[in-house]
């Protein structure tokens, strides 16, 4: 933290001409002496040089700055800690008289844009007796061997490759289904403990652990802050790392136990297990969404809100080019553009991959499900708009003419109206039952059965969880459609049995042979549409109450 002017004095505020520092404010020395000095208030760490924290620590509210230049000697002179004090007031770090001391966080809060947590435990300083037993645990040794055995699981996986794609393409029984989830539970409760496991080993302390609902899927997380106090840069990627890390080697781990078993439960949901743990270990190392990859690039440039200030440039940018104006960088390097527009779009790419993944199944289970997608749809939209009126902002404060402005937008709404009519090939996701009378097509009621007509292209599938492989073709046969009740299992890929029915539509097939498994996913073919009409169909129609 540095600065080359000092405000006037008749701009200095009342509080910032004899300064104290805020409330519960903190300042750390580098652990080991190497490094640099934290200012720490609540949740928010600032990273000081040795002179600012000698000036921090003298504080309070006793001196004016002339004084303080006097007391601390040196290189200080009046006008250098008047520009340090003016720094530090513009950082909310002094007390002004009405700043609270930071509070404690609660134990449940709400983190935007879709995080709700739960703190269960604050550790403190309880876990630092722990520190020997955690150097020895992840020396540079056990890491190693910890990385071959990652690539020997990922080995073990592509040798049970067939086990794996029937694992993947199949519907769990319920008792799998509810083991995995928990295994996955507990799997990322342990990835979270990895990080605070070697935060603690490199002098650090984790400040809350607990439960998190994140973007509605459960998980646990480990506030480690802290580790932005830890002197090496290094330091602090291998604590970001250090989840994915665990994560992989239970991932390893349930690879080698399913290797040698016949197939089964157990041998199902240890190579589920398996897979999954290395996606969401995967999914955990892509940098531009602020998980674990995020964190350890940002502690490897060393750029604090790296992510935030890329983003503001990446819009700056857009700005510029399609409306002029003036702007300011946040970052001086080129790279962090285009890394600003990747942390820009992935968000809205991997929300509308996970809806378009998803929709066939949400669609199948009926009204519930096409308003879980109708929410995500909604979801991608706001995050779309809230981008366009940041965009917005920036352009109106960096001056642009109106008249390039209107244009501008007269184009890209004339564009989006374009696209509505795009054609786009519509199709309706169902399911099939194979029965004495045949493999019939069924779909909920309530859902888009109207919209099937005689001679439409089916296309059979595995109900799989995570992959959907074709079976056969078909056609809609030209009897009529009649009511019946199909188990809920028929459209979600978890087998309940037939104890819990779903009142649905069902339609006659054309089909050569009869299809294995008995029952499985579909998808009936409606041809082209508009998008405007697709979009129409799949997340208003089933609303209408007529």
């Amino acid at each position: 933290m540095s600065a080359v002017t000092s405000p006037p004095p008749s701009a200095v505020p009342a509080h910032a001409q004899r300064p104290r520092l805020a409330p519960s404010a903190e300042v750390h020395s580098p652990p080991g002496g190497q490094g640099d000095w934290v200012l720490q208030y609540g949740a928010r760490y600032v990273r000081i040089t040795k002179h600012v924290a000698e000036l921090v620590q003298e504080l309070d509210g006793e001196r004016d700055h002339e004084a303080l230049a006097v007391r601390l000697g040196g290189a200080w002179s009046t006008e250098r800690v008047g520009s340090a004090i003016s720094r530090l007031d513009s950082l909310k770090l002094l007390d002004d008289g009405e700043t609270l001391p930071p509070a404690v966080a609660p134990r449940f809060q709400i983190v935007p844009p879709l995080t709700l947590q739960l703190t269960l435990l604050r550790p403190g300083r309880t876990m630092q007796a722990l520190r020997p037993l955690f150097a020895r645990l992840f020396s540079r040794a056990v890491v190693a061997a910890g990385l071959l055995c990652v690539l020997l699981g990922i080995v073990a996986l592509v040798v049970q490759r067939d086990a794996v794609a029937v694992t993947l393409n199949s519907p769990l029984s319920a008792v799998s289904f509810a083991g995995v989830l928990v295994a996955l539970l507990l799997g990322v409760s342990i990835h979270e403990l990895g990080h605070a496991a070697v935060l603690i080993r490199y002098g650090g302390r984790p400040s809350r652990i607990g439960v998190m609902l994140f973007y509605l899927t459960p998980a646990f997380f480990c506030d480690v802050s802290d580790a932005w106090r830890l002197p090496d840069r290094r330091q602090r990627v291998h604590t970001a790392l250090a989840g994915p890390a665990v994560q992989t080697s239970l991932a390893s781990a349930s690879a080698f136990a399913a290797w040698p078993l016949a197939e089964g439960t157990a041998k199902t949901c240890l190579l589920f297990f398996a897979v999954t743990s290395y996606g969401t270990a995967l999914l955990n190392l892509t940098p531009f969404i602020k998980l674990d990859g995020y964190i350890a690039l940002m502690s490897h440039v060393d750029v604090p809100y790296l992510r935030d200030r890329a983003m503001a440039d990446a819009r700056r940018t857009l700005a510029r080019i399609l409306f002029g104006g003036t702007y300011q960088r946040e970052l001086p390097t080129r790279w962090t553009i285009t890394y600003g527009f990747a942390c820009l779009a992935f968000p809205v790419y991997f929300l509308s991959t996970a809806l378009q993944t998803w929709l066939g199944t949400l669609q199948r289970v009926g009204w519930v499900g096409v308003l879980l997608a109708a929410a995500g749809l909604s979801y991608i939209v706001w995050m779309l708009m809230r981008g366009a009126f940041r965009l917005a902002a920036e352009v109106k404060a960096a001056g642009a003419r109106r008249a390039r402005v209107g244009a501008v937008c007269a184009v890209l709404a004339a564009t989006t109206g374009a696209v509505l009519f795009l054609p786009t090939h519509q199709r309706v996701a169902a399911a099939y039952v194979t029965g004495p009378s045949g493999t019939r097509l069924v779909l909920p009621q309530g859902s888009s059965a109207e919209l099937v007509r005689p001679g439409a292209q089916v296309t059979l599938k595995t109900n799989g969880l995570l992959l959907h492989d074709t079976l056969a073709t078909a056609r809609v046969g030209s009897a009529p459609a009649g009511e019946t009740k199909v188990p809920v299992s028929t459209y979600f890929p978890v087998e309940l049995g037939g104890v819990v029915g779903m009142d649905s539509t069902a339609f006659p097939l054309n089909l050569d042979r009869t299809p294995t498994p008995a029952t499985g996913a579909a998808e009936v073919e409606l041809g082209s549409v508009p998008l405007w009409k697709s979009l129409h169909r799949t997340y208003v129609l089933p609303f209408l109450p007529f």
